[in-house]
């Protein structure tokens, strides 16, 4: 009784399923196996899964039963690794895993994609699950959702700082492959907002030097700490005015998220008398004159 006892525990979070290899070591034969599943306690669900009636759960206990049953090396991923890293523009409440492409077993309520290139390093440990990085999920969603929803999730992604776009392009540039589903929609998101080469940190401070020295502005402090929050950094401040400079480095358009991000926080920065100018890459580059003007009557106010 204590061995069942045990089993209704241990299924609870799997939203009643068990594996052969769990009910054993459990300390259950194949005779005691065969006699729950002979008197409906248990219900063979599967090639070496048993589901225990009466126990249920939701889509998190399915992917947690899945990971820890499947063959495979089971990985969330997809939208339920979404949901967990908190990506949007995607459906909720589904379990989803990804296992090797060996691997030919189902599980009931989980949708099963199976690869040849799922590295440990695309993979992480969260809540006891394996689940995908949120580089490496970015990178499988295109298989699965429309272009458009796929832009919006990569470039809030992005504004929110789940992920680098150098970490996005690095694992596209690890899996990609011709015929990989999706490759294709990745590869043009990717080209429209890293271009030829990405604009480092390095690059934005020696050009935004470069202007303000040749148009005769005060020196500014670079990656200065917001008054209003002591993690947030500006790029160029001259705090004894309370102006500051933010320069928007990626070479793509805004997104609804990314203009809301900056509305919030142009909203605390008023709230404590700063006035922060916000410019884009190619400003700097082929407007530069626009720029030294703003900040100049700025500072001189």
């Amino acid at each position: 009784m204590r061995n069942d006892y045990e089993v209704a525990r241990f299924a609870s979070i799997q939203a009643g399923y068990l594996g052969h290899n769990q009910v054993e070591a459990l300390g259950f034969s194949k005779s005691a196996i065969k006699h729950r599943v002979d008197t409906g306690l248990w219900v063979a669900a599967g090639r070496g899964l048993y589901r225990v009636n009466g126990i249920t759960g939701g889509h998190k206990d399915l992917l947690r039963a899945a990971t820890s049953i499947l063959p495979g090396n089971p990985t969330v991923s997809h939208e339920s690794a979404a949901e967990i890293h908190g990506i949007p523009y995607l459906p909720r409440g589904m379990s989803v895993v990804t296992v090797h492409a060996r691997t030919t077993h189902d599980f009931p309520g989980v949708r099963i994609h199976r690869t040849l290139d799922l590295v440990d390093e695309h993979r992480q440990l969260i809540e006891s699950m394996w689940t995908t990085t949120p580089a490496r999920t970015l990178n499988d969603l295109p298989a699965v959702i429309h272009p458009n929803a796929m832009a919006l999730a990569l470039d809030d992604s992005l504004a929110r700082k789940i992920v680098q776009v150098e970490e996005v392009e690095r694992v596209f540039n690890q899996a990609a492959r011709r015929g990989r589903d999706g490759c294709g929609v990745m590869r043009k998101l990717l080209e429209e907002r890293v271009g030829d080469e990405l604009i480092t940190a390095s690059r934005l401070e020696r050009l935004g030097f470069r202007v303000f020295e040749r148009g005769g502005l005060p020196r500014p402090f670079w990656q200065y700490p917001a008054p209003w929050d002591p993690n947030r950094r500006i790029d160029f401040a001259w705090p004894h005015v309370c102006v500051g400079c933010e320069c928007d480095g990626r070479r793509w358009h805004t997104r609804v998220a990314d203009f809301q991000n900056d509305r919030n926080r142009d909203n605390l920065s008023l709230s404590h008398n700063w006035r922060i100018f916000r410019f884009t890459w190619e400003d700097f580059n082929k407007r530069p004159e626009f720029v030294i003007e703003q900040l100049r009557n700025a500072i001189a106010a």
